[in-house]
């Protein structure tokens, strides 16, 4: 699904894209190399590459596939199309081991309770907060955004002035909250990366779930900036 000039949707369960329980799957044009932002949960990779090569994609040309962070919905299909397109996986400095290694942070064990399992591959590029990484004639700037996970990452990219944001799990649109009682969450700093996002003013907003926002993306974040400091029982009630 083209969803502008240069950003594709490759996959994600909310859309019937591909396997139940991924999240959004993205891939950017970035000239004669493509980057991929996250893999989903693994279950979902050959109906992925069918996806790619649907939309004209060439697969050889995906350089660089990002982790926005180390949940299993989000990095599950790494080892696999590393395999098939031999491309590097970039993920931030704080959560390559748990990428590498499937620890605790990945809920690798929630994954395998729902039927799912994969083998973990190497990262080949530690992010770090403002690092741009420039694939083909396209700059990523990296945007540490700790509180969901401690190593999550927004991207940062332009196309025609205008500021597209890869938010992952960090941000959805329409100020909906997400997971805030897993493993390494941190809610104090989460609130912190919102405010982050909120002062970059993008335009247009691809989030890990849900819906992306093809305008006005900022408004969204500054509603998530109202929810996430709301006081928690007039945000989820109780019964």
């Amino acid at each position: 699904m083209k969803l502008t000039e240069k950003v594709y949707l490759i996959g994600g369960s909310a859309y019937g894209y591909s396997a139940p329980g991924d999240c959004n799957l993205y891939i950017v044009d970035c000239g004669d190399s493509l980057a991929m932002i996250d893999s989903g949960g693994g279950a979902g990779v050959h109906k992925v590459m069918e996806n790619i090569k649907r939309m004209g994609l060439d697969k050889k040309n995906i350089e660089v596939l990002f982790a926005t962070h180390c949940h299993y919905d989000h990095i599950g299909g790494n080892n696999e199309l590393k395999k098939r397109t031999g491309c590097k996986i970039a993920a931030h400095e704080a959560e390559v081991d748990e990428i590498e290694e499937l620890g605790e942070l990945s809920l690798y064990e929630m994954a395998k309770l729902e039927g799912l399992e994969f083998k973990p591959a190497n990262v080949d590029f530690r992010l770090k907060d403002g690092q741009i990484l420039k694939v083909g004639d396209v700059d990523f700037e990296i945007i540490h955004t700790p509180g969901h996970t401690p190593g999550g990452i927004c991207l940062l990219t332009e196309e025609d002035n205008t500021k597209n944001l890869f938010s992952g799990d960090t941000a959805s649109a329409q100020g909906k909250l997400g997971w805030v009682n897993g493993p390494g969450c941190d809610i104090s700093e989460w609130k912190r990366s919102i405010k982050k996002l909120v002062k970059i003013e993008p335009d247009r907003m691809f989030p890990g779930h849900g819906v992306f926002v093809l305008s006005g993306a900022t408004d969204h974040l500054k509603q998530l900036d109202v929810n996430m400091n709301t006081p928690w029982t007039v945000v989820v009630p109780s019964g």
